[in-house]
Parts: structure tokens; C-alpha cells; sequence
């Protein structure tokens, strides 16, 4: 038996305790897709040969979004504090590199450009990455941006707001304070970014699919709100 099967109920009833607090694109539901997507690809990159440590992407993959940037207010604790807390209950040996994952693992990490030998070579990260970033995309894509614009209470779609091509970390960061935009700038702004962001060849192979739906979809809105002329 491996050491997880021993806690994962409990993992995951802490998961869907924190997951609780936010909304539907980013509850457990999501968080179990991600967790099953990232098996999927661990499988088949271990199949091309490749070693990949399953235990440590399954609990990464479970806690990605503990303690989410976007949700985390002032005095909580970080998302490393509260897997590292859990997993001291369990002297689980690996627990720094999940909470590493965990603390790498969003986009805006990536679009920091922040690199060094681990995050370019840790194998189990790019799983978990990728895993989450195809759930960002494709049909779960389209749902879940529209279920944060409504939590952010930003339009659907507003003509006058301007996509921001190629953002910067640092202009990322200003939209996100400041809550400009709107649903469909994001497609522009990120989600259509998050194909050529993908690292396995897995999730590559996958991306492209759900890319081309997004953009069927982003093409069908702006022809709707045209009626037609």
C-alpha cells in the first residue's frame, strides 16, 4: 500500500474545506479534475519512458490550489503553511516538494519568468501545470471564466475593453487588483496564451483541441453581439 492511501480521504476532506470558500471555477470539482488529468498524463509520460513519482503528482495535484493567490486574504496562512501543517500529521517525507509544487504550480509563477534548475527539470511540476492549464481551456474553460467574471462581478463581454496583449507579470498583477475587464478579454489576455505554455507532450497533444474550441466560441460571441450586420 502506498503511503497516500493511508491519508487521502483526509487530504481530500481538507481540500474540500478550503475549496469551499471559493467559487465554482476553482472548487473541488475542479480540483478533481485536475487531479485526475494530471494521472492521466503521469501515466503516459511513464509510458514513453520517463520517471515520474505518481504519489508526488496525485498529492500536488490535490493541494494545487490551497491557498490560492486569488482568494488568500491578509493573515491566513500560505498554501505552504497549511500542506506542510498536514502533512507533519503524517510524517510524510516528501512534503516539502508538494508544498514546492503547490507554490509554483500557477500561471502567474510561470508569466514571473522566475526559473532555476528545479522548476526547469522537477517533471511531477510541468504535470501538475499542465493539468491544471487544460482545465483552463476547452469546454471546462469557457464554463469557469464565466463563473469567476460573475464572482468578480466583471461583464460577460464589453466592446470597450480592450484586450492587453502579452502581458507582463507586473501588468497581470495591476489587472487582477485593479478588476478591469471582462470575460472575453481574458480568452485574449490568457487562455489563448496557455496552449503554447503546455510542457509534456501529453498535455500538447491535448491542448490543441480545447485551444480550437475556445476560439470557435470567443468567434461565435463576437458574431452574436454584431446581430449579424
Amino acid at each position: 500500500m502506498s503511503l497516500i492511501a493511508t491519508f487521502r480521504k483526509e487530504a481530500e476532506d481538507l481540500v474540500k474545506e478550503q475549496m469551499a470558500a471559493y467559487d465554482p471555477s476553482h472548487d473541488w470539482l475542479h480540483v478533481d479534475r485536475v487531479r485526475r488529468q494530471a494521472l492521466k498524463i503521469a501515466k503516459e509520460e511513464s509510458n514513453q519512458g520517463k520517471t515520474v513519482d505518481i504519489e508526488l503528482v496525485e498529492l500536488a495535484a490535490l493541494f494545487h490550489d490551497i491557498g490560492d493567490a486569488k482568494f488568500h486574504k491578509e493573515g491566513q496562512p500560505t498554501g505552504r503553511e497549511i500542506v506542510m501543517a498536514f502533512m507533519a500529521k503524517y510524517d510524510y517525507p516528501k512534503a516539502d516538494i508538494v508544498a514546492k509544487i503547490v507554490e509554483n504550480v500557477s500561471f502567474r509563477k510561470e508569466l514571473a519568468g522566475i526559473k532555476n534548475e528545479w522548476a526547469e527539470s522537477c517533471i511531477e511540476l510541468h504535470i501538475v501545470q499542465d493539468a491544471d492549464k487544460l482545465d483552463a481551456i476547452g469546454a471546462f474553460g469557457i464554463m469557469r471564466c464565466a463563473a469567476y467574471s460573475g464572482y468578480k462581478n466583471r461583464p460577460l463581454y464589453d466592446p470597450a475593453e480592450k484586450a492587453q496583449l502579452n502581458m507582463t507579470y507586473e501588468q497581470y498583477q495591476a489587472q487582477t487588483k485593479a478588476n478591469t475587464g471582462c470575460a472575453i478579454s481574458h480568452f485574449h489576455e490568457k487562455l489563448f496564451r496557455l496552449k503554447d505554455m503546455m510542457k509534456t507532450p501529453s498535455a500538447i497533444k491535448m491542448a490543441q483541441k480545447r485551444h480550437d474550441v475556445m476560439v470557435a466560441f470567443v468567434e461565435q460571441i463576437e458574431e452574436e453581439y454584431s446581430m449579424d450586420e
